[in-house]
């Protein structure tokens, strides 16, 4: 068998040949090549499709469908002649299709006395229903007359059903055929109208009521058809005129508000900067800001001008990238060393500092630090403000010494980023600036009445509807003007497209799901007025709202005379907008939208896929939008691929988040690729990932992180030494630690034992410190810090290496294992030690880069405040809660921040009980913040040193006066311990219960309780605590003397300290 991956190159360029082929017409090329593509690659989905799809692309269409039959034609057949039959017959489908291409209608198959003819094909007009209605009617009336004349020569009479509907089609034009259920939906129609009428489908009945009378009839069950349908018989037509459509009127309010506006803002007192358009879509909010455009070029004002897109709704500042990209000369072709040399040349021309501005506008534009800048010294949180004060700066600039207009339209579909740039341009406040904004949605603008005042702009007036379409079209009759009012309701868009399709050429149409059927057929008319080739319209709505020369001229192949010519034509009919030298837009968003549905979903697809190779091969950063044409292009591997790299580049940015929704995004299409091990191994990939950016938003004990690796385990199998499996394990190692669950916790540590033993020796160091952290937990110090203390020279001898291709936890694995090391030595009471790996642990955390590096440093500060609160230095615990509570709201972290401001309130409360306030509004404040980091840590799982809360719990308990609630806290803590086998704290809950009790036989029992546990775990300095307890009961010093013992000679222990004074005198 012949072996495909040898041929790709040879198999990729036969498809591409293939599809220009088909393009262009050639089907017989096109179905050579793709079968010799199949001859090498029998399997290839690409080859079939080509040879699958339609020999001409045809259209997918909304059209009007009549289907006419003869009443009772078989029976008649058998009672009269042969030749009779054929002339009555005959007659019938004469007057038939004379009435259907009267009203411009068109049969393609006359055979048989049921005749279906299609209204809106091959010639669309803007009232096509309403012709195939009308055509219907009289159908009937002719065939009546007939039935009379008939009557006269033969001697019996003829009668005529006429069934109507509109829907989607497939237009077979190579064919001349349609096909589809709406096809068959107008036959049923057909086959329930009473003999001599006309019935309609609902679909038809909403666009007609207005146009002609109508009976409703009983719903009823049709062949085919799974639901009742309901009939509507045509009666007679109703008085009526055809519609039409106008400019800017009815919106002198808005209009005077605009013009007082610039006029402060040219002298520089406009204290209310902003001024919002809200409405539906058509309704003018485009309109207003052209209106206030115009006024401001008319002076000689700056203008700048971004744009929503409904593609990028989730792509952090797309809207001020493609102004960026205008205003610097910025072209798809760039290099990124071009696209860099530009900016700092836009800058300069603005007077700004390009040096210092760099840094924050680069990443907008895609560019990373690579192409030659330093990087911006912020990440996260941080990086997102330094970058919009960046915009703001350089927007603010832009208009230096002049009045400026800022138009934002489309705010519905800007991204948050985005929209916090609008935001901070109201909140400067320079007299000088007037932000214009438009949206669909009032929660979507940004500012308050002191920052912007908002239009609702309301449908017109009967009155200004006649105003506006005076002034498109003077010389229409009231008749028609009416028509105009009751079919657009107001709405200045759909008055301006049926208007002008009257006034230029009345005959073209359509419908879509998006667009409004009565303003289907006018939209539709404007995208075929011209003669531009159809794959031009199609590949240009598939690209999107606004598109570049470039770019189109790379998906529709075509010579750039011809699609040159095409532009012109699309300009000339309003159809496009040219907004710059090589940058276009639809007119509307409906005119796209209608535009989009032409190509059938074959074509459509292949569209997509060519409109996401051509960006690629332009060297496109916009990988999101990539990513959503290969998704539509149903090509699922490439779309997985583009939204890793989008994910990839958010996290750059520091939006955590919106990386972690291109991921979700990637995830979905993993049912639609096919399974096999490559599939089974991206899907890991991304899993990690995944759970990677989750552990850093929600904390590593997250569910979500848990199904992510769990999913992984599942798809990695139990080859211990595959790499997934290896990374994963990892992974899960830090959640199930986090959750307390030791005995699993355990398991991973074994089984990654066997990978180290199997090749990767570089980990042996991790694997140590994992069994170390295992045995902390579980008290058993000397074995924790035996392993932990070889984990640590092996780390010390083996050197650096980038771990991210097996490591997806957000704090480092060398931070995590001097953290746990600095915990082994300082409950053995080495100090020093301990000060001395929390060091390294910081130094190592600093060197990092987002999110690895601020993550570690507030994972990093947890065992810093843990030690800090234990041996008392209060006000350094109380600084580093501080620093990882700022830390974590910079970064996003909120976990970390939750934790931080728990550990805030407590801080303060000990100090209190040192000083001897025992009553001070520190304790109780204290009290319901750590309960409440206790109960969410117990509610959620996340049960890792929740013992030692419940411990500082029970010290403020017992200081205020309440031993009860000390001791309910300290055996829920117990418990804990006795479910999870974390006895990390046991002998420390056994010490503080000992001062819950009354009776000095209880006290010293679980005094020497605790002493006794914390001597055999190796604990040095909870042992010293319970002798000191012991002490004061009994005066006797020999727990005393044994505690010490246990403690290294240069300990700086302050319980050390004090039991050597009491010894000492």
């Amino acid at each position: 068998m012949t072996d495909p991956g040898r041929n790709r190159s040879a198999i990729d360029e036969m498809l591409d040949r293939a599809v220009r082929a088909i393009n262009s017409g050639d089907r017989a090329t096109a179905d050579a090549l793709a079968g010799r593509v199949l001859a090498f690659d029998h399997a290839n989905v690409d080859a079939e499709e080509l040879l699958a799809a339609p020999a001409d692309h045809g259209e997918l269409r909304r059209i009007t469908i009549l289907f006419a039959d003869l009443v009772d034609s078989t029976a008649l057949s058998t009672r009269i002649e042969p030749e009779t039959y054929r002339t009555v017959v005959g007659h019938y489908r004469d007057e038939v299709i004379r009435l259907v291409n009267e009203y411009e209608g068109h049969i393609g198959n006359t055979k048989g006395d049921g005749l279906l003819a299609v209204f809106g094909h091959p010639i669309a007009h803007e009232d096509d229903v309403r012709r195939a209605v009308q055509s219907g009617l009289d159908i009937t009336r002719a065939v009546a007359r007939l039935s009379e004349r008939v009557q006269r020569r033969f001697g019996f009479d003829i009668d005529v059903r006429v069934g109507i509907h509109r829907g989607l089609v497939y237009l077979d034009t190579a064919q001349d055929d349609v096909y589809g259920f709406a096809a068959n939906l107008a036959a049923r129609m057909c086959s329930i109208a009473e003999p001599g009428t006309v019935a309609v489908s609902e679909a038809v009945e909403r666009l007609i009521r207005d146009t002609f009378h109508l009976e409703r009839g009983a719903a009823t069950k049709v062949k085919g058809v799974e639901a009742e349908v309901i009939p509507f018989r045509v009666v007679t037509e109703r008085e009526i005129s055809t519609p039409a459509i106008g400019p800017l009127v009815g919106r002198q309010r808005e209009v005077l508000y605009l013009e007082s506006a610039l006029e402060m803002a040219r002298a520089g007192t406009l204290h209310i900067p902003g001024v919002a358009f809200c409405g539906d879509p058509g309704i003018g909010k485009s309109r207003l800001a052209r209106a206030v455009i115009t006024m401001a070029e008319r002076s000689d004002d700056v203008v700048l001008q971004v744009f929503g897109s409904p593609f990028h709704t989730d792509v952090g500042l797309h809207p001020i990238r493609k102004l960026l990209e205008r205003r610097c000369g910025i072209t798809r072709a760039a290099t990124p060393h071009d696209r860099l040399v530009k900016l700092r040349s836009e800058l300069e021309s603005q007077h700004l500092n390009a040096e210092n501005l760099v840094p924050w506008l680069a990443p907008v534009l895609g560019l990373g630090p690579e192409v030659g800048y330093d990087p911006a010294p912020a990440e996260g949180h941080k990086l997102h403000e330094h970058i919009t004060a960046a915009v703001t700066e350089y927007l603010l600039a832009c208009s230096t010494g002049r009045c400026g207009v800022i138009v934002a339209e489309d705010m519905h579909w800007f991204d948050p980023s985005t929209t916090d740039v609008v935001r901070a341009l109201l909140s400067t406040k320079t007299g000088g600036i007037l932000v214009v904004m438009t949206s669909r949605e009032l929660d979507t603008l940004p500012g308050d009445r002191t920052e912007s005042h908002v239009f609702q702009l309301d449908p017109l007036t009967d009155n200004e509807t006649d105003i506006l379409v005076s002034a498109l079209h003077p010389d229409m009759p009231a008749a028609a003007r009416d028509t105009v009012r009751r079919r657009c309701d107001g709405v200045p868009l759909y008055i301006e497209e049926v208007v002008a399709k009257l006034k230029a050429q009345p005959d073209d149409g359509g419908e879509s799901t998006t667009v409004p059927d009565s303003l289907y057929e006018a939209l539709f008319a404007r995208l075929r007025s011209s003669e531009a080739d159809i794959r031009v319209i199609q590949a240009a709505a598939t690209i999107g709202s606004t598109f570049d020369h470039t770019l189109l001229a790379a998906v529709v192949e075509a010579d750039h005379g011809q699609l040159d010519g095409a532009l012109d034509a699309l300009r000339d009919h309003a159809v496009l907008e040219q907004i710059s030298g090589d940058s276009w837009r639809f007119r509307h968003e409906l005119l796209r939208e209608v535009a989009a549905e032409l190509a059938p979903p074959s074509i459509r697809q292949r569209l997509h896929g060519q409109v996401a190779d051509a960006l690629i091969a332009a060297a496109s950063q916009d990988w999101p939008l990539i990513a959503n044409h290969f998704e539509q292009a149903h090509r699922f591997g490439d779309a997985v691929s583009a939204y890793r790299q989008a994910s990839a580049v958010a996290r750059q940015r520091g939006a955590l988040d919106e990386a972690r929704r291109y991921l979700d995004r990637a995830l979905q299409q993993f049912d639609r690729l096919s399974p096999g091990p490559d599939r089974d191994e991206l899907e890991m990939d991304l899993r990690l990932r995944h759970g990677f950016l989750v552990a850093a938003a929600d904390g590593p004990g997250s569910a979500e992180t848990a199904a992510d690796f769990e999913r992984c385990l599942q798809l990695c199998g139990t080859d211990p030494d595959a790499d997934g499996l290896f990374a994963t394990l990892m992974a899960l190692f830090t959640y199930y630690v986090t959750r307390a669950d030791f005995m699993r916790a355990r398991q991973i540590v074994d089984s990654l034992r066997f990978g180290v033993d199997a090749g990767r020796e570089w980990w042996r160091a991790e694997n140590l410190g994992g069994a170390a952290t295992v045995a902390w937990f579980a008290g058993d110090f000397a074995e924790a810090l035996e392993k932990q203390e070889q984990a640590d020279r092996l780390l010390v001898s083996r050197g650096q290496r980038d771990v991210d291709a097996e490591w997806f936890m957000p704090h480092d694995p060398i931070v995590l294992g001097l953290c746990s090391l600095g915990l082994a030595r300082w409950t053995r009471g080495d100090t020093c030690g301990a000060d001395e790996a929390l060091a390294r642990s910081e130094s190592r955390a600093t060197e990092l880069k987002f999110p690895q590096g601020p993550f570690s440093l507030c994972y990093l500060r947890y065992p810093q405040i843990w030690i800090a609160l234990e041996s008392g230095c209060l006000d350094r615990a109380a600084e580093l809660a501080a620093d990882m509570t700022e830390r974590a709201e910079r970064y996003g972290f909120d976990q970390w921040r939750v934790l931080g401001m728990t550990f805030m309130s407590l801080s303060p409360a000990l100090a209190a009980l040192e000083a001897g306030r025992r009553d001070g509004p520190e304790i109780s404040a204290a009290i319901g913040a750590v309960s409440a980091w206790v109960q969410a840590c117990r509610f959620l799982g996340a049960t890792v040193f929740v013992p030692s809360f419940d411990g500082h719990l029970a010290r403020l308990h017992i200081a205020a006066g309440r031993p009860a609630e000390a001791r309910v806290q300290i055996d829920a803590g117990l418990r804990l311990a006795e479910q999870t086998g974390m006895h990390f704290y046991d002998a420390e809950l056994l010490r503080l219960r000992a001062a819950t009790h009354d009776e000095p036989e209880a006290r010293r029992g679980d005094l020497g309780a605790a002493f006794e546990l914390a001597r055999r775990q190796g604990a040095a300095v909870f042992a010293m605590r319970a002798a000191l307890d012991a002490q004061q009961l009994s005066a006797d010093t020999r727990l005393l003397q044994e505690a010490a013992g246990m403690f290294p000679t240069d300990s700086g222990c302050r319980e050390l300290q004090r039991a050597r004074t009491i010894l000492a005198s």
